[in-house]
């Protein structure tokens, strides 16, 4: 017996499918598409949050993420550290200029808090539990593949939902600076602890690229002893004086704009390029002793006692037949 027609259709075409290669669309986006260079130089951020502040219009933590960012495109983030005074308060939010309550997950904003976990727990927190039965009702492979392209959606979920849960309704800095990975310390002289701080950074030798974020000229020196140790520097707040310093400054607009993170791969391309040049350089250096010739006289110096020699000890003038004919 053999099997119905509709069986071995589906056979051939199973086998078939096995055989083909895999799409052009597929093999086009990993051929021809380059690999991007991911930079690997340690970058520390000092932050004088009294000397440099981010505009008042944008939360201190969106403006704490996309420094962040403009860092991370110059290199790997090593340490992040944020100095303030105690008595530093964040600016109370008008409600009469724009919403101040901003869901994480969709970006629309609310006046009200309240608003804000409402729309939360209607929309996000039931697509949330939808996408969890999915995963959990797949097997093998496919499990697998849906839980790999729903993961940022599921961690962007439970980010938003720890910073709803934690009650971020505090007007203290050192909590939206936590949230965004920044370190902060309380110092009734910021400025002179950010300078502390950077010269043991700078004397540990673990990093290649100082991004500082201040805005007052009296950290000069300290980019001047950056660039003798050969290490990049950055300054945001261009406004002020300090940027003449900088390898690169960016003014807070440009950071928040995403002006710095695009224009951070070709400035590291054209330090990379010239650490290159200056290992390669081939330099000409001229012996500065130089062998002198010497002209050894005797008598004046006119040279005659050196013709008057000769073998016997005569005169030059003086000719052996000379000697001869007085004799005769």
């Amino acid at each position: 017996m053999f099997p119905p027609l509709c069986n071995l259709r589906r056979h051939l075409l199973a086998s078939t499918l096995i055989l083909l290669p895999p799409p052009l669309h597929r093999l086009s986006t990993t051929t021809s598409t380059p690999a991007t260079r991911v930079p690997n130089t340690p970058v520390a951020v000092l932050w004088d949050l009294a000397a440099s502040r981010p505009p008042s219009k944008l939360p201190l933590y969106d403006s704490a993420v996309r420094l962040h960012l403009a860092a991370s495109s110059f290199g790997r983030l090593r340490l992040s550290v944020a100095f303030l005074h105690p008595c530093h308060r964040l600016p109370d939010p008008d409600p009469s200029t724009e919403a101040t309550n901003l869901c994480r997950v969709c970006g629309r904003r609310f006046r009200a808090r309240d608003a804000l976990l409402r729309h939360f727990e209607t929309i996000h927190t039931r697509e949330h539990a939808k996408r969890l039965e999915r995963i959990e009702s797949s097997r093998g492979d496919r499990r697998v593949r849906l839980a790999a392209s729903l993961s940022l959606k599921l961690s962007k979920y439970a980010k938003a939902a720890r910073e709803l849960t934690a009650g971020v309704d505090s007007r203290s800095p050192a909590d939206e600076l936590r949230r965004a990975g920044v370190h902060s310390e309380l110092s009734r002289y910021p400025s002179a602890s950010l300078q502390e701080r950077a010269h043991e950074v700078l004397d540990e030798g673990s990093v290649r690229c100082l991004m500082l974020v201040s805005g007052k000229e009296e950290l000069s020196p300290l980019l001047r002893l950056a660039k003798e140790k050969g290490v990049r520097s950055v300054v945001v707040g261009g406004e002020s004086g300090l940027v003449r310093w900088a390898d690169v400054g960016f003014t807070w607009a440009e950071v928040i704009a995403g002006k710095a993170r695009t224009a951070a791969p070709s400035t590291s391309g054209k330090w990379r390029d010239k650490d290159v040049l200056k290992r390669l350089e081939w330099r000409y250096e001229e012996d500065d002793e130089e062998e002198d010739v010497v002209f050894e006289e005797d008598g004046d110096g006119d040279g005659s006692e050196e013709l008057a020699g000769s073998a016997n000890g005569k005169p030059w003038w003086k000719l052996e037949s000379d000697g001869e004919d007085s004799v005769r």
